[in-house]
């Protein structure tokens, strides 16, 4: 089922997703984002620490959390694949708000880098980050990626079967740091899986999906071209807008515990 998988050196809840919640004018809640605009004829890629944070596509503009940090310097990246020697591409990090709506890149202020390209082609550029919460990736060993298809195929499994204890046990250190963030309860979790597991979806492995390492190989990526996880659960019953699909399983660490997922 993953032997399709070609090496490359839940969509539950997301840590710091977008951070465009309400909070008081008084207030302000730091979080490092990327403002990205790309072309109609091109893919902008956005890539932090190597983490593939978006594959945008039109010149439509887009901002995201630049998530999985590090403490100094982090490493920013874009790429632009197009066949228009005109076309272009652009991105910025900077700090903002939490419930303020960004900008297009160039009108955002306290930027810490910014990148543009024009043409297929990529650029680079290092930024700093202050001090992070003890997330589970800033922990995790240098490692391989032996036996983490056989920990995907795993997850796979008991989902198919509906064992919602071992399915969630995957996802230890993603608990454990969500409460650094004060993200959902534990039991908010379980009870989202126990849904999913609940027969309603229909469970499928993505195709063509790929491995990816990260954060100086702490971590890996698993991702297929369209950035879903390796696990997908698809809503059963048809509605007007089409049919709902959840996707997880996309970020791994290796633990004294074996394989985990410590993102969705």
């Amino acid at each position: 089922m993953f032997k399709s998988i070609k090496p490359v050196c839940w969509a539950l809840v997301t840590m710091g997703s977008m951070g465009i919640t309400a909070m008081p004018a008084h207030a302000c809640k730091e979080i490092t984002t990327v403002a990205l605009q790309g072309s109609d004829a091109a893919t902008l890629t956005v890539r932090v620490n190597d983490v593939i944070l978006v594959n945008h596509k039109g010149s439509h503009f887009n901002a995201i959390p630049a998530n999985f940090l590090f403490e100094g310097d982090n490493d920013f990246e874009i790429e632009l694949v197009t066949d228009d020697p005109e076309a272009t591409g652009r991105a910025e990090v900077f700090i903002a708000c939490q419930g303020d709506f960004p900008e297009e890149p160039g009108k955002n202020q306290n930027v810490l880098t910014e990148l543009h390209q024009k043409g297929a082609g990529t650029q680079s550029a290092v930024f700093q980050a202050g001090a992070q919460p003890a997330f589970s990736y800033l922990t995790g060993d240098v490692t391989s990626d032996d036996g983490l298809l056989e920990a995907i195929e795993a997850m796979y499994n008991a989902a198919v079967k509906g064992d919602t204890e071992a399915y969630i046990a995957f996802f230890d250190p993603m608990m454990t740091d969500l409460k650094l963030e004060d993200g959902p309860p534990p039991e908010m979790i379980k009870g989202m899986v126990s849904e999913l597991l609940s027969g309603k979806y229909t469970i499928k492995s993505s195709k063509n999906i790929e491995v990816h390492k990260v954060l100086g190989g702490r971590g890996y990526q698993v991702v297929n071209s369209r950035g879903q996880g390796p696990v997908q659960f698809e809503e059963k019953t048809d509605v007007a807008t089409g049919r709902t699909t959840i996707s997880q399983g996309a970020f791994w660490l290796k633990t004294d515990r074996g394989w985990k997922v410590f993102r969705p």
